[in-house]
């Protein structure tokens, strides 16, 4: 019984992790702060920039 509860919790804390990063990354895609994952792309602003 401990280890289901153990397990539960451990479950738990994972989920609520994934969704404040989805949720955050979600505000951000709203508010217009995206990142092309550039190897130099240091603060996310200078995607624009190659792009135009």
């Amino acid at each position: 019984m401990e280890g289901i509860i153990a397990t539960a919790v451990l479950v738990a804390l994972l989920a609520a992790g994934v969704f404040f990063a989805a949720r955050k990354l979600y505000r951000d895609k709203k508010a217009g702060r995206t990142c092309c994952g550039g190897s130099d792309c240091s603060c996310c602003s200078g995607c624009g920039k190659k792009r135009k």
